[in-house]
């Protein structure tokens, strides 16, 4: 009896995916011991961008621009969506209760996992087309 089939899914064809399960371990195990997991959360982000973009440069080069142009125009909007409602939000605080530091900790990591979706999104878009 082997364990091909099981050997098979678990190799790891990137280090960046590596990075990115690992981290998103570490973002478990910090939620588990009640902690707050900003740095972890912001490597993840990174990791799973350039993993994401890693996928999408492995096309021909003219549809892995196209596809990082879609990407782009997502994101962006996305991102201006996000302020908006932020801004929305925000009118109705007093005292901000987070330090400017995690707040664009949080505000980066962000940015980088919508980046990583919208590749995602873009990818399952030219596989349609």
């Amino acid at each position: 009896m082997t364990n091909r089939p099981l050997r098979s899914r678990l190799q790891m064809k990137s280090g960046y995916q590596l990075g990115t399960y690992l981290f998103l371990g570490l973002i478990i195990f910090d939620l588990l011991l009640g902690d707050v997991p900003r740095i972890s959360f912001a490597m993840y982000a990174l990791f799973f961008y350039f993993w994401q973009r890693e996928r999408v440069e492995k096309e021909e080069k003219g549809l892995a621009e196209k596809m990082k142009q879609q990407s782009n125009e997502w994101t962006i909007t996305l991102v201006i969506l996000l302020c908006l409602v932020g801004y929305a939000v925000s009118l109705g605080l007093q005292y901000p209760s987070v330090s400017l530091l995690e707040l664009s900790i949080y505000g980066f990591s962000t940015i980088f996992c919508i980046r990583a979706l919208t590749l995602i999104y873009a990818m399952h878009q030219q596989q349609f087309d």
